[in-house]
């Protein structure tokens, strides 16, 4: 006979046991695949960037500007946004000591608070938005990871939507004495394509030397999709760049690789091309060369609701807030929006006219999308028709010529802005949307460069490089781009 021994069946608390630790084997499994693609998708955010932790060598200098700007705006509300700036507000300097907890002493300098207070309040940044980014109690800075050979060192907010830069300290004195002229472009133009700057710092921490930087606006955000990025000065001599094969570096091509390409902005290209010639007068009257137009290009998902009345009316409040919310006074306007184009519209601004009121029409538009509108009262609250800026607003260079009498702007060039993040360098063309600004904009043309001319031209054996006398530069800039733009 055969015996057969029979399997015990598993007892309760042994089934209980293996099911637990299945359950538990397959959280953990979930757990680091989850882990795997949160750190994969936080790569993939952030290309081109690290993480500054404590063994990176400027760990200990952010640590020190983060501490230096919460206790320059949080201790000092008097150096917040004002509607008339004095010749003072643009020499102020707001200096403190402060020690480490290791015993050292930095100090930590804030130039023209009030001055720089106004443009963020112009391009609408609150306080506690800009503190909140620039100098959070705890979140970690990013370092830009670029093929950038200016010299200067680039740290971003935590996400990525303002970036500190260093800079030499006679490039600090020469915008400072333009500071005045710089803030009342913006007003007179509010959706320009430069750069905004919306700090001005330095910090010298004990035994070592002073360092300047600003903080600004990213032209390139979100950072997210955008697939190509330039930086386009307008000549092509040395302006190659080989395309980098290290994912971690985010290579910026240059006019070399841009020469053939265009940028598609269909009836938006008027205004581009128009915007860009003020802004590029503005630098021909300062003096400066050597400024760049970055472009940074992501494939356009269209999606439907764009034109219809409820987004446009937003589109047109987002747009007329950027323009009322000016360092000198509150601003009243009437505005025409119309449609110029399957998906842009232009702004007319109009002075208001007192006029007895008018019986609204009975015919409404029940098609919810806006082929010509009228905004007045009903859609945008009462501005002023212009706004005045004080002669005390400019800097002090033009504080010796300017007339005693005070002048009148009206806002102008206006377009309606993208309902999107950064809107003020997001222009939407017919298949891409494209992010760009204007930056690099301190170097006059001197002695160094006259030199640095010669040198070039040798180098590359060509005329068609990037120092040049400023009317020169200015010419073949705007050419160089307006050719490219359809």
């Amino acid at each position: 006979m055969t015996h057969v021994r029979k399997r015990d069946k598993l007892s309760s608390y042994t089934y209980g046991k293996i099911m637990s630790d299945n359950v538990a084997a397959d959280g953990e499994a979930a757990k680091a695949k989850s882990s795997l693609w949160v750190r994969l998708r936080k790569r993939l955010l952030r290309r081109g960037v690290v993480e500054v932790d404590i063994d990176h060598h400027r760990y200990k200098m952010l640590n020190c500007i983060r501490e230096g700007i919460r206790n320059i705006l949080l201790k000092n509300p008097k150096l917040s946004a004002k509607d008339n700036l004095t010749p003072d507000d643009y020499t102020h300097q707001a200096e403190e000591s402060f020690i480490t907890k290791k015993g050292k002493t930095f100090t930590f300098c804030s130039y023209a608070s009030s001055v720089f207070a106004a443009i963020r309040r112009a391009v609408s940044i609150t306080e506690e938005e800009y503190l909140s980014a620039v100098a959070p109690p705890s979140l970690p800075y990013l370092e830009f990871i670029s093929n950038s050979k200016s010299g200067q060192d680039f740290y971003l907010s935590n996400d990525q939507q303002y970036i500190l830069k260093t800079d030499k300290k006679y490039a600090v004195e020469y915008f400072l004495s333009f500071l005045g002229e710089y803030l009342e472009h913006f007003q007179l133009y509010p959706h320009s394509l430069i750069v905004k700057f919306l700090g001005l710092y330095s910090i010298q921490i004990e035994g070592e030397p002073k360092i300047y930087f600003l903080t600004m606006q990213s032209i390139f955000f979100p950072p997210n999709n955008i697939e190509t990025r330039f930086d386009v000065k307008g000549c092509l001599g040395g302006r190659y760049q080989k395309p980098q094969e290290d994912e971690d570096i985010l290579t910026i091509l240059k006019d070399q690789n841009f020469d053939k390409e265009t940028i598609h902005l269909g009836v938006q290209k008027t205004w581009f091309i128009h915007q860009l010639q003020l802004d590029v007068d503005f630098f021909r009257n300062l003096g400066v060369q050597d400024y760049s137009l970055l472009i940074g290009r992501q494939k356009r998902s269209k999606q439907g609701g764009e034109n219809s009345l409820p987004n446009v009316v937003q589109r047109v409040r987002r747009s007329m807030q950027r323009v009322s919310r000016n360092s000198v006074s509150p601003m009243r306007d009437n505005c025409t929006v119309k449609k110029v184009g399957a998906s842009s519209w232009e702004i007319e601004m109009k002075p208001i006219v007192p006029e007895a009121p008018e019986e609204q029409s009975s015919s409404d538009n029940t098609t919810g999308e806006v082929t010509e509108t009228e905004f007045s009262e009903k859609y945008i609250p009462k501005r002023q028709t212009s706004f005045h800026i004080n002669k005390r607003t400019c800097s002090l260079k033009n504080l010796l010529i300017q007339s005693m009498e005070s002048k009148t702007y009206q806002p102008s060039n206006l377009r309606l802005l993208p309902n999107c993040q950064n809107p003020l360098h997001v222009i939407d063309g017919e298949d891409y949307r494209y992010y760009v600004g204007i930056i690099d904009f301190f170097t006059q043309y001197e002695c160094r460069q006259r030199v640095a001319r010669v040198i070039k031209t040798l180098k590359n054996w060509t005329s068609d490089h990037s120092t040049v006398p400023p009317d020169i530069y200015a010419d073949r800039f705007l050419n160089f781009i307006s050719d490219r733009t359809k």
